[in-house]
């Protein structure tokens, strides 16, 4: 089996669970090593049901981080998304919850350098065969330009 990975889970992992009957989220330790997987049915240590889906807790966006955390950009702790809005609107800045179009706010930018090469195109274009620049072609054939 040289070269080749397992994808045998082995060991303990911690995850999110939370309760479809009480709305109570809850942290697990999965035992891959002795069979348990996230799929499986674990109980609400609230309301006691045997109702709980897995809740992916990859932090990969500074959106996902739990409550409370020190904001280093605004320079405060923060208490929650609404702390976070309030703190921003205060100061006059626009928060952005990583649920925006990146395709929208790119869309623009494209359309603007699509506009600007046009009108370079055309000046070009015009530089090279419009009858007001023939002065112009004249001084660049003699090289005065």
């Amino acid at each position: 089996m040289t070269g080749q990975y397992s994808t045998e889970k082995r060991g303990l992992s911690l995850h999110e669970f939370k309760c479809n009957g009480c709305g109570h989220s809850f942290e697990e330790i999965v035992d891959h090593g002795d069979g348990q997987s996230v799929d499986d049915d674990f109980k609400c240590p609230e309301c006691g049901k045997m109702d709980c889906r897995w809740q992916p807790m990859s932090n990969i966006d500074r959106w996902s981080e739990r409550f409370p955390y020190y904001d280093r950009g605004l320079g405060v702790m923060l208490k929650s998304k609404a702390h976070r809005r309030e703190i921003c609107k205060q100061r006059g800045l626009t928060p952005v919850d990583g649920d925006y179009d990146e395709e929208e706010l790119f869309s623009g930018q494209d359309s603007r350098r699509e506009r600007e090469e046009k009108e370079y195109t055309d000046y070009v274009d015009r530089l090279d065969n419009a009858p007001e620049f023939k002065e112009y072609r004249i001084a660049v054939d003699q090289g005065r330009i």
